[in-house]
């Protein structure tokens, strides 16, 4: 009977241990979620201007002011942040929880692939891409045309992405571990039915993520 007892509860505690863990590891997840969330939104906007003035949109230094920061450590931001002359806006305003999550946000897109695709005239280019199962996406989608144009998807988790005429927008996206096919397409384009296609499989090339050193300049 003492055996059985002593059984029951070991088994009770092996269960309880695994909600537990499974639970923390939820939490966990969504805090990390939410504080990439919170420094897209102060890569965006901090002091006015955001990253983005002088970074890029999409953080690769695309303007010619600042460099690529994609992959950017927690200690390269600071550094930057404390001792680059062009930052001192930044410097002036930004709050401690903040640069935590714009540094989380810039080091994650180091270890997330750009995906590009171009509306035009109701059309995608290009229109399919092909990622590995499992990696972290940056979707670009540019509008080209001379009207706003929205984006749906009912299996990228995107439910209306407004995007202004001659404008670009991202989301971020986890490719499944299970592979398939995924699209988006245009909701109020003239020309109906076309789809970009993000195709999951291990047969695309795969994506190597970039980790910056703390000594990188910003």
């Amino acid at each position: 009977m003492r055996h059985s007892v002593i059984g029951f509860k070991a088994k009770n505690i092996g269960v309880i241990g695994f909600f537990l863990c499974s639970w923390f590891f939820a939490v966990s997840v969504n805090a990390d979620e939410a504080l990439i969330k919170r420094g897209e939104l102060v890569f965006n906007t901090v002091a006015g201007i955001g990253c983005v003035g002088c970074h890029g949109a999409f953080a690769e230094g695309d303007l010619g002011v600042g460099p690529y920061i994609r992959g950017a450590n927690d200690g390269a931001v600071r550094a930057a942040i404390e001792g680059i002359g062009p930052m001192i806006a930044v410097k002036a305003v930004i709050t401690e929880d903040e640069t935590v999550a714009v540094a989380a946000y810039v080091h994650y897109l180091g270890a997330t692939q750009v995906v590009r695709t171009q509306v035009k005239r109701g059309r995608f280019f290009p229109d399919t891409f092909a990622t590995q199962p499992s990696t972290n996406l940056q979707v670009v989608i540019k509008n080209a045309g001379f009207s706003a144009h929205t984006f749906y998807s009912d299996n990228l988790g995107i439910n209306e992405l407004l995007i202004p005429a001659r404008s670009a927008k991202s989301f971020l996206w986890q490719a499944p571990k299970d592979g398939g096919e995924f699209s988006l397409y245009c909701t109020d384009c003239k020309l109906k039915g076309e789809l970009f296609k993000l195709d999951v499989t291990k047969s695309a090339k795969k994506f190597l993520a970039i980790e910056s050193k703390v000594e990188d300049p910003m």
